[in-house]
């Protein structure tokens, strides 16, 4: 009995023996998994082209607006230029109506004479069926993108090739050869759709 006694005595010093309620440590709670966020979608160039035509009266079907979007930033890389460039003419030129036809027969989304839409359609290999063939707008912004470029190889500054652009390039050239100033305002009223002040 004394040796019961002095092993509870010493399971009672030795902490074996104890009148307070055992629990477990509890086990840690996993953090709820962090919420998975996409970041923001940034637009395709395509798509910011596109978001341009949705602010006007274009005449074109949504699937046309995607068609030719796609094709303007091809046209503008395969060129070497931006397009926001491509963008602004048009702006400027029709304000992206694809049927604006002009008082001197220039037509499409580009304002293109059909003398001079035919000869680039040639350039490239475009079927020509006609002045009505630059109401194709995947066709006009090729050729006239095409034009862009070929007047800027020509001229080599902006202010120039716009400035040919629209008044044609033997106005151009004549009052380069009699030593007169290009005309600036067309050139002004693009470059500020581009949100340029001065030259590119």
């Amino acid at each position: 009995m004394r040796s019961l006694v002095a092993a509870a005595a010493v399971l009672w010093l030795g902490g074996g023996l104890s009148c307070t309620h055992w629990s477990p440590v509890p086990e840690p709670v996993p953090a709820p998994p962090e919420a998975t966020t996409s970041p923001p979608q940034i637009p395709t160039p395509a798509a910011r082209v596109a978001s341009r035509f949705a602010r006007f009266q274009t005449g074109l079907a949504p699937f046309e607006i995607r068609e030719v979007s796609r094709v303007i930033v091809e046209e503008s890389r395969r060129n070497g230029f931006d397009w926001e460039l491509i963008l602004a003419v048009i702006e400027t030129e029709s304000s992206f109506n694809n049927f604006a036809r002009s008082s001197v027969g220039a037509l499409g989304l580009m304002q293109i004479m059909p003398a001079t839409g035919r000869m680039l359609a040639d350039e490239l290999g475009i079927a020509w069926s006609g002045a009505e063939t630059l109401f194709d707008p995947v066709v006009n912004v090729r050729l006239g993108t095409r034009y862009l470029a070929v007047l800027h190889a020509k001229y080599e500054t902006w202010d120039a090739a716009l400035a040919a652009y629209n008044w044609g390039p033997g106005a151009i050239d004549r009052r380069l050869r009699n030593g007169r100033d290009l005309p600036s305002l067309y050139a002004r009223a693009v470059y500020a759709r581009v949100g340029q002040q001065t030259g590119l």
